[in-house]
């Protein structure tokens, strides 16, 4: 396989999935800002809190946002290491693990709302994650010795599942210990769209992936293709 370097780009389906909210009693500058703040709460912190209280959230929509928010970012890493052939059940239970880690660790910041030309926006600032560069001369380092250990043998007895299950725990393992001592781009700052009909509203989808695109920052280590493993 063949380790490459992409962008990694969420899926922002699960972020579309919304509720428009009534902004009865609340000035539309905080009150958008709120609900913006609230809805990436859930969606990187599965902390749904404020998203219950102040908007009306139902508890069990706003968990089943962030899992599917996790399971798309742990399809991403996958796809990310080309570990797509050795995906198994375990395998995505451990990168839904480390996502979560991840995006525990996700920075940003939502500003009081402002109109221009008849529409209302808020600035989200992003503080990119940089766990990709963070992580890839450890990765890097670590499948040559993964492959080395397959030309010599190591694994010659070894189950195809097991030897599959042990390559993805150790990428998965060095991506987890980058969590612990995060690191941050210069931040980035999304301008997005509030869809407002004047009774319900809501964050516009390109908004919303304007942001999660920004949230984890491209790889920009000099990457060369290396195999990550051998057939």
């Amino acid at each position: 396989m063949k380790h490459t370097r992409k962008c990694l780009t969420t899926a922002f389906m699960i972020l579309i999935c919304l509720f428009a909210f009534t902004g009865c009693g609340q000035k539309k500058v905080t009150a958008y800002q709120s609900y913006v703040k609230n809805l990436l709460d859930v969606n990187y912190k599965g902390d749904y809190t404020n998203y219950v209280k102040q908007n009306k959230g139902n508890e069990t929509d706003a968990l089943a946002l962030y899992q599917d928010c996790l399971s798309n970012l742990a399809n991403q890493l996958i796809t990310h290491y080309n570990l797509n052939t050795n995906q198994s059940v375990e395998v995505n239970q451990t990168f839904t693990t480390v996502a979560a880690a991840i995006y525990n660790d996700a920075r940003y910041e939502v500003s009081e709302s402002y109109k221009e030309n008849g529409d209302y926006y808020v600035d989200v600032t992003i503080y990119p994650l940089a766990i990709l560069d963070q992580s890839y001369d450890e990765i890097i380092a670590y499948i040559e010795a993964f492959n080395k250990d397959v030309d010599d043998g190591v694994y010659n007895d070894v189950k195809k599942e097991e030897y599959d299950k042990k390559f993805a725990n150790g990428i998965a393992s060095i991506l987890s210990s980058h969590t612990e001592k995060p690191q941050y781009k210069d931040p980035v700052v999304i301008k997005a769209l509030i869809n407002d009909d004047g009774e319900y509203y809501s964050i516009s989808s390109d908004s919303l992936k304007e942001i999660d695109q920004a949230m984890i920052a491209t790889e920009t280590a000099d990457a060369t293709e290396a195999d990550t493993s051998k057939e």
